[in-house]
């Protein structure tokens, strides 16, 4: 039968089981923080940008600025400790980090210092 063939190539495809973009719960953590700082008139647009290695979350405060963050993922990554990289708006890097929640409270933390 070709579509229990075809359901089975899908499901033991290696090429499937590799991770290509940030999977629904990374994307959703960086979605709550993005939603809740335009909430504050802080960021204003955002950028997704996806290629063989690495995909990222580009933060603007203008659209029409250099990025104000970039959470970016590195998808073929041997260090553990470099899965998640975040860089500034001179693509200086701030943080690596194995764990997307570090990054995300880096950003926190840095935004809480100017809020104040």
């Amino acid at each position: 039968n070709w579509k229990l063939m075809f359901q089975y190539q899908v499901i033991h495809n290696h090429k499937y089981e590799q991770e290509n973009f940030f999977n629904k719960k990374e994307l959703g953590e960086i979605l709550n923080l993005y939603g809740f700082m335009v909430s504050m008139g802080e960021w204003k647009d955002y950028a997704i940008f996806i290629n063989k290695n690495v995909v990222g979350f580009n933060i603007y405060r203008k659209a029409t600025e250099n990025p104000l963050y970039q959470i970016i993922k590195n998808l073929n990554v041997k260090n553990k400790n470099e899965k998640f990289v975040l860089q500034d708006h001179s693509n200086t890097i701030i943080k690596k980090s194995s764990d997307l929640k570090n990054i995300l409270e880096t950003i926190n933390k840095r935004k809480l210092k100017l809020i104040k």
